[in-house]
C-alpha cells in the first residue's frame, strides 16, 4: 500500500523565501455612489459573482511533447502505483522522484506492456484451438513487431521478443501493480485510433479548468471612523478542491487484427485533493477598498535534494465594488473578490480555477460630498 503524502502548507512569512516568489499585487475598487435597497444589493452581488464564474473559460492545454519510454521494472511500476493510490498524487510524484517527463515515460511503457500482455493471452487462446498454428505464429510475429516499433518510437530501440516478455513478466508478477495499469488504461476517454506509421510517442499532462462561485459573503464589520481613516486587517479564506491528475497520450494499443494500432486518449493517473487558506489583507474606507493575498501549499517541501516541487497556490487577482445599501449613519458595502487557485507539477499546470466570492462590509455611510480618488 502506498504511503499517503499530504500537501504541506507554507506560512505567508515563508513565502518570500520560496524560489520564484513575486511581490503580492494589490487590487482596488470603489463602491458605487448610488445606494440601492438591501434586497437588490444581495441580488446584485450574487449576479456579479455568478457572472464572474461564467466568464472563466477553459484556457490552453500544454502542447504534446515527445515521450521517452523507460525499461519497465518492478520499481518503476511501484512508483506509478504509489502515485495512483495517493489522494495527493502530485505530492507523491515528488516523493517518488517522478518529474513529469519520467511519469509520462512510465505510463507509456506500462500501457505498451499491458497491450503486449493482452496479446500474449490472445495468442495462447488461439493456439489452443488453432487448426493452423503457423498462421497464428505469423500473426504473433506482427504483434511482436508492433511492440518493438512502439518502444522504438519512445526511444527504446533494439529490443527483442525476450525484452518484451521481461516487461510483461514485471507487469504481471505483482497483482496490485498490474491492477494499477489496468485501471489507468480503462480510464481512457476521447480515444482516437491511429494506424501504423502514426505519430511518435507523445503526450503531456492535462490542465483541469474550473470556476467556483462562492455566493455566501464574508461579513466584515467596520468602525465608525471608516470615512475618516482607513482600517486595515486580515482574514483567511479557506479553499478545498479535488481534481483528476490526467495525461493526454499517444501509445500502442494493438488488437489481434490490427497489431500496429495506436491510440491517443486522456487517461487518469490519480485523484488529487488539496486544501489551503488564503490570507487576505485589506484596506477599507467608505469610498472603496484594496485587497491582496497569497497562499501556497508545497508538497514534500522538507525532502532534501528534490528540485521538482509539486504545489498549489491561491492568490487574489481582482476586486470589484458591487453595491452600497443603507442611508444615514449605517451602510453596507458589497465587494466581489476574485481569487485564483493553481496547482503545478514540475512547471506544468495541472489545475486552474477562478474563484469569485462575496465580501460585505458594514460601516458608516459616506458624506453627501466625498472625493473618492484613491483607496490603495
Amino acid at each position: 500500500m502506498a504511503t499517503r503524502r499530504d500537501l504541506i502548507a507554507v506560512s505567508p512569512e515563508r513565502l518570500e523565501r520560496l524560489a520564484g516568489f513575486t511581490k503580492v499585487p494589490k487590487h482596488s475598487a470603489l463602491f458605487p455612489k448610488k445606494a440601492v435597497p438591501a434586497g437588490q444589493a444581495r441580488t446584485l452581488q450574487r449576479r456579479a459573482l455568478a457572472t464572474a464564474a461564467s466568464r472563466a473559460q477553459p484556457g490552453p492545454q500544454p502542447p504534446p511533447k515527445a515521450i521517452k519510454a523507460v525499461r519497465l521494472t518492478a520499481t518503476e511500476l511501484a512508483k506509478l502505483r504509489a502515485v495512483h493510490e495517493s489522494s495527493a498524487a502530485s505530492a507523491e510524484m515528488v516523493a517518488q522522484k517522478l518529474n513529469p517527463d519520467l511519469t509520462l515515460g512510465s505510463v507509456y511503457s506500462a500501457l505498451a506492456a499491458l497491450g503486449y500482455t493482452r496479446m500474449k493471452a490472445e495468442r495462447k487462446a488461439r493456439l489452443a484451438k488453432a487448426k493452423d498454428p503457423k498462421r497464428v505464429q505469423a500473426q504473433w510475429n506482427k504483434i511482436v513487431d508492433g511492440a518493438i516499433q512502439a518502444y522504438a518510437a519512445g526511444g527504446l530501440r533494439g529490443l527483442k521478443e525476450a525484452d518484451l516478455d521481461r516487461f510483461s513478466s514485471e507487469l504481471t508478477r505483482n497483482r496490485a501493480n498490474f491492477n494499477t495499469v489496468v485501471n489507468i488504461a480503462n480510464s481512457a476517454r476521447d480515444v482516437i485510433s491511429g494506424a501504423a506509421g502514426g505519430p511518435k510517442a507523445a503526450g503531456n499532462f492535462v490542465t483541469v479548468y474550473d470556476a467556483i462561485a462562492d455566493l455566501f459573503p464574508v461579513v466584515t464589520p467596520a468602525p465608525e471612523t471608516l470615512c475618516d481613516r482607513a482600517i486595515e486587517g486580515k482574514y483567511t479564506k479557506h479553499f478545498s478542491r479535488s481534481f483528476s491528475l490526467s495525461v493526454r497520450i499517444t501509445y500502442w494499443c494493438p488488437t489481434w487484427s490490427n497489431p500496429f494500432r495506436t491510440c491517443t486518449s486522456t487517461v487518469t493517473l490519480a485523484g488529487v485533493s488539496f486544501s489551503l487558506g488564503l490570507e487576505v489583507g485589506y484596506r477599507i474606507t467608505c469610498c472603496g477598498a484594496t485587497a491582496w493575498g497569497q497562499a501556497y501549499a508545497q508538497a514534500c517541501g522538507t525532502i532534501i535534494g528534490i528540485t521538482v516541487c509539486a504545489g498549489c497556490t491561491a492568490k487574489v487577482v481582482g476586486l470589484a465594488g458591487i453595491s452600497r445599501t443603507g442611508s444615514g449613519s449605517t451602510c453596507t458595502y458589497g465587494l466581489g473578490v476574485t481569487a485564483e487557485l493553481k496547482c503545478t507539477v514540475g512547471g506544468v499546470t495541472v489545475f486552474y480555477a477562478s474563484v469569485p466570492y462575496g465580501w460585505t462590509i458594514t460601516g458608516p455611510c459616506p458624506p453627501a460630498v466625498l472625493p473618492c480618488v484613491s483607496v490603495g
